[in-house]
């Protein structure tokens, strides 16, 4: 139960020049818009009684309270790689420094490949050796089957022939595999950037001597930006995932920008209980660097039509948000007379969304 306070009003005739101040609707949320400056009075209004008091009342209506999410986010690159040796040797080549711009394809270094030559060498060598080998096991075997089919020759010796083949036929296989690899390596001593983008950490230095697997070179492309915020489950649901995002970029002044979403992670992250949600922009100009804070302001979808009063009609009474209803009482003795006598009461609300209407 609310607990109820009376206060008399004027009458509804000298009521014209005000706004009411708000109206509680019952069985459903009550949204909360801005609230517009009431128009001066026309005439002067006279004085209602000892222990009334003037309010300023406004008339609730079904309307709409479009929201925005806001929320901080940093900006990524739209791709990154971090290129490691695939071989070692002696760094004899640096074509790039830090910041430099590169494209597709460009080479970066060259390391020492007078090793991976010699190793070509040999295995080509050793592929021509078996497949002597090879040739000779299978002039043996066809030999052999001549004398098996004429009946001059025991099984057991041909089945030795044939396991000459065989063996002959292995050992070229593994030959030519080591000899692939070989020339594998050779190739991997020049290494070329593996997408367009700027050097951003150069690690070696001309004359290095480095091992497999050491890092080289790390390039981003910033030509696209990706951004990341985190929401709560409840928030993703309501996002408008076909209307752009509008983002503030707090490292360039507060520069804005648009962006597109992209993806919503399907599982939060353990740490927060928060869902990664992902926009893309385009940043032809390579103006937004990775790593910045980015104010992001997400659209979410239409809300539905609700009551919707002046937000400052809204007061707390006893931990409970109220509002002031104008109702009319008839039985009032001063109504019993004619006249028409409104009072205020007190009425508990539930609040929807906050915001500005439509």
């Amino acid at each position: 139960h609310v607990k109820r306070h009376s206060f008399p009003t004027r009458r509804s005739s000298d009521l014209t020049t005000a706004r009411l101040l708000a109206l509680m609707l019952l069985g459903s949320a009550l949204g909360c818009a801005r609230e517009d400056i009431a128009p001066a009075p026309a005439q002067a209004i006279a004085d209602p009684g000892v222990g009334a008091i003037r309010v300023q009342a406004g008339r609730a209506r079904l309307g709409r309270v479009d929201r925005e999410l806001t929320t901080t986010g940093m900006s990524a690159a739209w791709r990154e790689a971090n290129i490691r040796a695939g071989v070692g040797g002696r760094v004899l080549e640096l074509d790039v420094d830090n910041g430099d711009v590169v494209a597709l394809g460009d080479p970066l270094l060259r390391v020492d490949a007078s090793r991976q030559r010699l190793a070509v060498s040999g295995a080509n060598a050793r592929v021509d050796a078996l497949e002597q080998d090879l040739a000779f096991a299978e002039s043996e075997y066809a030999r052999n089957r001549a004398l098996f089919d004429k009946g001059s020759l025991a099984k057991a010796q041909l089945d030795t022939a044939q396991l000459a083949v065989d063996r002959a036929s292995a050992a070229i296989e593994g030959a030519r595999i080591e000899l692939g690899s070989a020339r594998r390596s050779t190739r991997d001593t020049k290494i070329e950037a593996p997408i367009a983008g700027i050097v951003t950490r150069r690690s070696v230095d001309l004359g290095d001597t480095i091992g497999a697997g050491a890092p080289l070179l790390d390039l981003v492309d910033l030509t696209k930006i990706r951004v990341h915020v985190g929401l709560a489950g409840a928030e993703i649901g309501r996002l408008d995932e076909a209307a752009p995002a509008s983002l503030r970029v707090e490292d360039l002044g507060g520069e804005m920008f648009s962006a597109s979403f992209a993806a919503a992670s399907p599982s939060a992250d353990p740490m927060t209980g928060l869902f990664d949600v992902e926009y893309h922009l385009d940043n032809p100009e390579g103006r937004i660097r990775a790593g910045m804070v980015v104010t992001a302001t997400l659209p979410l979808r239409s809300a539905a039509e609700r009551v919707v009063v002046p937000r400052s009609a809204l007061t707390r009474r006893g931990g409970e948000l109220v509002v002031f209803e104008l109702v009319v009482e008839p039985d009032l003795p001063k109504a019993r007379e004619g006249r028409e006598i409104r009072v205020a009461r007190v009425r508990a609300i539930r609040t929807g969304s906050y915001g500005v209407d439509e």
